[in-house]
């Protein structure tokens, strides 16, 4: 196994043991999904990330602005459409 030493009743391996399996285990995530591949390449596009982070912030305030323009008409003419929709049906049942 590995050496490990007692703290707090539990037993947790040593600095050198805890960073060689560390090591050892990301050798291995790395030849299984090869993910230091992603990570190097999110370095590489890091101002295109930023972009779409802001981008996104300022279409979603546009798109509420819209909303706040938008929702007083489209509310009353719906309601309006329905009015006449009731006294056209009203006047059909008569």
């Amino acid at each position: 196994m590995f050496p490990t030493e007692p703290k707090l009743s539990l037993c947790i391996p040593t600095k050198e043991a805890g960073k060689e399996l560390f090591n050892k285990f990301m050798r291995e995530l790395d030849k299984t999904t090869g993910v230091f591949k992603y990570i190097v390449q999110m370095t590489e596009i890091y101002g295109i990330m930023i972009g779409c982070s802001f981008g996104t912030i300022f279409i979603s305030l546009f798109y509420i602005y819209l909303l706040k323009c938008i929702t007083k008409p489209l509310l009353y003419t719906s309601m309006l459409l329905i009015l006449i929709f009731f006294v056209l049906c009203g006047a059909w049942c008569w």
